[in-house]
This record gives C-alpha cells, structure tokens and sequence, in this order.
C-alpha cells in the first residue's frame, strides 16, 4: 500500500539575540531541523503553519530560509496572525498554495489569517470552495490545514484568539464525508478532536508551549515538537508527535500577553 509521509511545524516566533517567553527560539528551530534530518525518512513535503518571525527582521527571516533548506521536502507555508509583513521574504511561500492531490489524497489550505487581528476568520467563499471540491471528489480523502484552531483549549486567555465562528466551521468541514484530518497551530500544543469521522488535530509549536485549561496565560514546561503523518491510499492514517530533547531556556513563570 503507498504511504504519504509528510511532516507538520508551526509557530516558530523567532527573535534575534533575544527570548521568546525565556526560549531561545533560533536554538529551538535548529533543534527541530536537526531532530527531523536524523529521525525522519522518505517524508515528501513540509507545511509550516504560520507565525514564522516574531521580530520581523530581515535577519530572523534569512535564519529561516537557511534552517529549512537543510531540509529535503517540497516546503508549504500557511500565514498566521504574527505574519504582518504584505509580502514575506520567505523562499517558495505562497498566498494561496495549490492543492496537492496524491495517493488518493487531497491536501488543501483552508486560510484563517484576518490582517491585523490575532483571532481567525474563515470567509465564506474559501469554506464553500473546500466543500465544493470534496463534493466533486468523492474518491478522494481529504486533508485541510490552517493557522487557528477550531476547538477551544478551556483557557479564556487563549480562547477568545480562536477562529471566529468556530463552532458553524468545524461543523460544516465534519460534514464532509470524505474529509478525515484538519490541522492547525496557533495553540502550541497538542489536541485531538473527532467529530463525525473528520479529525482535527492542532500541533505542538517549535518554540514555547502553552498550557490548556488554565485561567491566565501559562507556559508548560514540556519541550518544543513538531508531528510526522503517515496517509496511506485506503484513507487511513497515522500520526505521531516528537518532541526534542535539549535545553532552549527557562519558560517564564509570569508571561505577559504578546
């Protein structure tokens, strides 16, 4: 049976010559870099899913550029709500990525950037598009990614930063018969939810991790990750979440909102 191996980073937030909430987020992203090339194999392409440069330099973005063209994979790009620049000095980032359909698979983006504003929003015509392609597709099985997320983590501080409408979202993409995974970042951590057979899945960031079902902003003290996927042709998957070892610094115990 063919198998699609793909690989899902996020939420990057470097800064030159400083911390991100007390990690050392050009140390973490090399980390990850660094864990894949040694751990992982025969991996086809690599979405990042937004929040690239916390700093918006010109340096931070060069570090980016060189980090990941270590990497041997057709490189995908989302934008996040960090993302502010009209135009990213990032290699082979598109606005609007093409849809990728391979091994009875069909990969779309499913953009919930809303310019100068942290929360997600997802228009109406993109929605309609995905269900409109999966319906004309039904011999395909269906991968959506985007930036926000589309369940609530039970943190307040969190929360009111999810995409708007969520709830009408997620239930309209778990009507998709075909539509097995959506993935997202935004959240820096791990969850898995399943609704009608369609599971969404948000990803550890590269940087700081933060903590659900918390009442004020808190950072957890497990280290950066990314996640691997295995899709194989009959619709089934497999996922599994790395985490890399090492020191990146130590987590403010009082972070403030940023």
């Amino acid at each position: 049976m063919k198998i699609l191996k793909i690989i899902f980073i996020s939420d990057f937030h470097l800064i030159k010559d400083n911390s991100f909430l007390g990690i050392d987020t050009f140390k973490s992203l090399e980390g990850v870099i660094v864990h894949i090339l040694k751990n992982q194999n025969n991996y086809k392409y690599i979405f990042s899913l937004g929040d690239f440069v916390q700093d918006q330099k010109d340096e931070s973005f060069k570090f980016l550029n060189d980090q990941l063209s270590n990497l041997n994979a057709k490189k995908i790009f989302i934008r996040g709500n960090h993302d502010t620049r009209n135009k990213l000095p990032i290699k082979d980032f598109k606005e609007k990525n093409n849809k990728i359909v391979v091994n009875n698979w069909a990969i779309l983006q499913l953009t919930s950037y809303k310019q100068n504003k942290i929360y997600g929003e997802v228009t109406k015509t993109d929605l309609e598009e995905v269900k409109n392609f999966f319906q004309n597709n039904r011999n395909l099985n269906g991968l959506l990614y985007m930036h926000h997320n589309l369940f609530k983590t039970d943190s307040p501080w969190l929360d009111i930063h999810i995409t708007k409408n969520f709830q009408y979202i997620r239930n309209e993409l778990s009507k998709i018969e075909n539509l097995k995974l959506v993935i997202s970042g935004h959240v820096h951590q791990f969850t898995k939810n399943i609704i009608n057979g369609t599971t969404f899945i948000t990803i550890p960031s590269t940087s700081a991790q933060f903590k659900s079902s918390t009442e004020n902003f808190t950072l957890d003290s497990i280290n950066p990750g990314y996640m691997t996927f295995d899709l194989k042709e009959d619709g089934n998957f497999n996922f599994k979440t790395f985490r890399i070892s090492g020191f990146y610094g130590d987590i403010e115990m009082n972070p403030k909102p940023y």
